[in-house]
């Protein structure tokens, strides 16, 4: 699957980040609101989706950020150890698109257009603003389930009916999230 992230609207004073996802070959989307950018606020968005998914695929691809990619070494990305560990709790490989190149990962930019047309108001799409989180998050949940059940234009299927395929080729998850992101390790 590939991530990526897109501005979302403003609810309660703060900015809200989109975290948009698509599954390839199922084309299947999920959109949710999260706070910010920080590797728990990720993690938790991985795993909610990974469950939405019903399963979790071998890689998942992204851009750079500071959450995945420390650093770079003669071209070679260094993973933010942390990520290592949490990717590895559900037998994902994250993997990263070659910098300032994001036609590598267009399923997840195509998301993040998508969503942020349909769910961040502007004078075009003439939404309103979002009275709480809760209706940011139904209106990401209504945004999914929409572009879900729809066929897509490439397949002629709805992504939804194609997941069902999907789910067979699958990784299990654990039935457990990871949790160490959010400090609940024990010693």
């Amino acid at each position: 699957f590939q991530w990526d992230f897109g501005d979302g609207p403003v609810v309660d004073g703060a900015k809200a980040v989109l975290f948009c996802t698509w599954l390839a070959w199922s084309r299947f989307r999920v959109v949710l609101a999260i706070r910010d950018k920080t590797l728990p606020s990720v993690v938790g968005a991985i795993d909610q989706t990974l469950r939405r998914f019903g399963g979790c695929p071998t890689y998942g691809l992204t851009d750079n950020e500071r959450t995945v990619t420390i650093d770079h070494v003669a071209r070679i990305p260094i993973r933010n150890p942390e990520m290592v560990v949490a990717a590895n709790h559900y037998g994902l490989t994250v993997v990263t698109c070659m910098p300032a190149d994001p036609p590598t990962k267009g399923g997840s930019e195509s998301t993040v257009r998508v969503a942020k047309a349909d769910l961040v108001p502007t004078e075009a799409n003439l939404l309103g603003a979002y009275a709480n989180w809760a209706a940011l998050e139904a209106g990401c949940d209504t945004f999914c389930d929409q572009i879900n059940a729809r066929a897509h234009r490439v397949t002629r299927r709805a992504p939804a009916e194609m997941l069902a395929e999907e789910r067979t080729r699958l990784h299990r998850l654990p039935e457990h999230p990871y949790a160490t992101a959010f400090g609940l390790a024990r010693h």
